[in-house]
Formats: structure tokens, C-alpha cells, sequence
């Protein structure tokens, strides 16, 4: 577990780049799984 600040900051940061207004919610999806399994992290 991290601590509640350091969550609480990544939470944040990952709905700023996961909920945006540039790219279209379905290749913004597959844009975060392709970065997840390039570095091993399998959903």
C-alpha cells in the first residue's frame, strides 16, 4: 500500500490522462492498455 497522499496524487493524475478531452475514450483505452502490457503489467 502507498500512503494516502501519494494515492490520493496518482488517482488524480490517472483520471486527468484516462478521462480527457483529446482523444476519444476508446483509443485513449487501448492506448493505456498497450502501455500497461509493454511494461508486463497483463490486465
Amino acid at each position: 500500500m502507498i500512503p494516502e497522499k501519494q494515492d490520493k496524487s496518482f488517482n488524480e493524475f490517472y483520471k486527468a490522462a484516462r478521462f480527457n478531452k483529446i482523444l476519444d475514450p476508446k483509443t485513449t483505452l487501448m492506448i493505456h492498455l498497450a502501455t500497461a502490457m509493454s511494461v508486463g503489467c497483463y490486465p
